[in-house]
Parts: C-alpha cells; structure tokens; sequence
C-alpha cells in the first residue's frame, strides 16, 4: 500500500514537472521573441529620447543574454531529452526555478536601469503575469523572487524622483499586479495539482480495471475450456464433440468426405471389477493418451464419448479411416495393459465402429455418427477386438442408405 501511494505521488510530481518544462519552452519562445523585437528597437534608438540612449547598450545587452538564454532552454529542453526518473526529477525541478529566477532578475535589471524613464516596467508586469500563468510552483518557491524584484522597482522609482504623478503610473499598478499575480500562481500550483492528482487516480483505477477484465476474461476462458475437457483424460468432452459437429456443420458449402470412428474399450466392467477404479482409469487414460496421439498424428479430432467410449471424426476419405482403425487395435493391444478377465484376450482390447459419407448437411453428420454407433455394436457381436464400417449414401428423399 506505502509503496503504492509513493508511486501516484511521484507521478503526480512528475506530471507537475512536465508541465512545467513545456510551458518553459513556450515561455522561452514568446520571450525570444520579445527580446529580438526590443533589441532591434533598441539598436535603432527610433524611440528615444537623446538623454536616454546612453542606456540603450546596456538595455540590449540584457535582451541578448535573454535571447540566448531561451534558445538555450528551447535547444535543450526537448521531450525526446527529457527522461525523468526520481534520481532527475529534483534536477528537472530546480531548472526551472534557476530559469524563472533568471528571467525575472534581468527583466528586473532593465526596469532598474530605467527608472528615469519608466519604460520597461510594463514588460516586466507582463512577464511577472505570464510565468505566474504558465507555471505551477509551490508558492514559497515563487514568492521570494517576485517580492525581491517588484521591491528593488518600487525602491528605485521612489529613489529617482520621490512620490510624483509618474512614479504613482508605475508603483500604482505594480502594487496592484503584485498580488493579483501571487493569487493567480497559488491557484494555479492548486488547480494544475488537483487536475493532475485527478488524472494519475483515474489512470490507476482504468489501469486497475483493465487488469480485473483481463483476469476475468482469463477466468472465464480457463472455465470455458474447462468446460470442453475431459477432467480424467483431458481430452474434449462430449459437449466438445457436439460443438465441433455444428461448427463442421456451419462450415458446409459443398459436398465433403466425413468418418466417424466409435471406440469402445472391451469388456471393461469387468476390468473395473476386478482391478479397482483406479486401475481402469489408468487404463482408460492409456487409451486416450494414445488416441489423442493418433488423432494428432492424422490431422482428426478425438473426444471421449463417455465411461470407456471414445469418438474421432476426420474429413479425410475412407481409405483413411481404415488404415486408422487398424492401427487403433494394434497400438492398444501393444499397451499390454493386463486383462486377465477379458473374454478375448488377456489384455485390454478395443471395438471400433466407423462411418464414412460424402455430407452436405448437419442433419448428415448426425446420421453418420448413428451408423458409427451401430457399426461399433456390430463389431462387439462379431467377437470384438475388430473393427466394423458402415458406409452411408445420403440423398434428398431418404435420410441415408447403407
């Protein structure tokens, strides 16, 4: 939980950071643009008194270190470079005050400078607006320099010429801004805070959800697929088989070759009877096991039908399904897994009924597997361990005939 709530802190902080890193570039391209356009007018002197040019030096000066100042940041602070980690956040943090703290000291200094002539002030209440509009600081961050340098205006415009009607044009509204600008960066730190605070909670509930759904989807389809398996043998239940018929079914555009195979382990009560069940169902899992590794090997679907029952069906022809059918029996019988109560032999031994048809519709694979059923009983009254097949010719008028 502790290391929860210190992680949407952090994020939290690192939102701030970022924020704050983007309006700096947009602070830094107004104000190089402001620099380059006071510069020029400076370098022309159109608008200046002959007692004031002397300043006009210093004045450029100013805006030329401001001006490469702000190319600095836009050169550098960049969001391919910016890779912040807790080990970077507090650098990234104290950049952008040194920046502001910058700014505002040479916006300060010209304001200074010209405290005879009451120029430059205005530019430094707009800029004094702007950072505390784009930036969202702690205010005891922010404070002290606004402070400093609205106090080092006012002072020098008191020291240039005392209390007269030019000087109240400048501390009058500066006295006013002051405040309203503190306001505005203490509401903004609170708003942006909150907002982002906002934004980081509400990800980490979508994130949380996202991760239930997931969780859940992954639940309902391990039940899903529990649901089409066999618990004993792990094969697809009978619920399977019946869901991979309707899909065959659905998929029926034209005639198709179909088998059935039925496979029923021979006298199997017996077996349970005198082994146990435990013993039948390690046999009836060896049975399955190999079935599924047949049914693998020829591209077929195998399920257990139910108790000692299997089924397999395949699309190929039927001179596919007899090969396997043979191959059915003697791979059991090669499990040599002992049978000594058996009446055909003394070890266990398998019955096959198959079915093979050209079909056209679901009704027909229903059919198929009938004959199957029927073929596999056929089998078990012709002395089992064999196979039967019955071959279906299915038309319009009548369902099937054998």
């Amino acid at each position: 939980m502790m290391e929860n709530q210190e992680k949407i802190a952090f994020s939290i902080r690192e939102e701030m950071v970022q924020s704050n890193l983007k309006g700096m570039r947009m602070v830094a391209w107004t104000l190089m643009y402001v620099s380059a356009i006071i510069s020029i007018i400076h370098y022309g002197e159109v608008f200046f008194i002959k007692a004031e040019r002397a300043m006009v030096p210093f004045y450029i000066a100013i805006h030329i270190a401001m001006f490469y100042i702000d190319v600095a940041v836009l050169l550098f602070i960049r969001e391919k470079r910016i890779h912040i980690t807790p080990l970077t956040i507090q650098k990234y943090e104290r950049l952008v005050v040194v920046y502001i703290y910058t700014i505002m000291l040479l916006i300060t200094a010209i304001s200074v400078l010209d405290v005879y002539f009451f120029r430059h002030a205005a530019l430094y209440e707009v800029i004094l607006i702007i950072i505390c509009t784009v930036f969202a600081l702690p205010l005891r961050k922010i404070v002290w320099i606004i402070l400093l340098s609205a106090s080092a205006i006012i002072a020098s415009v008191y020291m240039s010429a005392g209390i007269s009607s030019e000087n109240i044009k400048i501390i009058l509204p500066m006295s006013l801004l002051i405040p309203i600008g503190v306001m505005i960066q203490y509401q903004t730190y609170k708003v942006r805070k909150q907002i982002h605070t906002q934004h980081i909670l509400l990800n980490e509930e979508m994130t949380k959800t996202k991760r239930l759904s997931e969780l859940l989807a992954t639940k309902n389809n391990e039940l899903a697929e529990q649901a089409l398996k066999d618990s004993l043998t792990n094969l697809p239940n009978r619920r399977a088989f019946n869901q991979k018929l309707n899909k065959i079914g659905h998929q029926l555009h034209q005639t198709q070759s179909f088998s059935v195979i039925m496979i029923d382990i021979d006298c199997f009560k017996k077996f349970n009877d005198y082994y146990g069940h435990l013993q039948g169902d390690d046999a009836i899992v060896k049975v399955a096991s190999l079935l599924d590794e047949i049914a693998g090997k020829y591209n077929a679907f195998v399920a257990r039908w139910g108790g000692e029952e299997f089924v397999m069906i395949s699309q190929h022809t039927h001179k596919f399904a007899e090969p396997v059918c043979e191959e059915i029996l003697e791979e059991v019988r090669e499990l040599n897994i002992p049978h000594i109560q058996s009446t055909i032999a003394q070890h266990v031994t398998v019955s096959i009924g198959m079915c093979h048809a050209k079909i056209t519709k679901y009704e027909q694979l229903q059919s198929c597997c009938e004959l199957a059923d029927q073929a596999l009983y056929l089998a078990k009254q012709n002395g089992r361990n064999n196979y039967y097949r019955k071959m279906a010719i299915f038309d319009e008028e009548a369902n099937a005939s054998i």
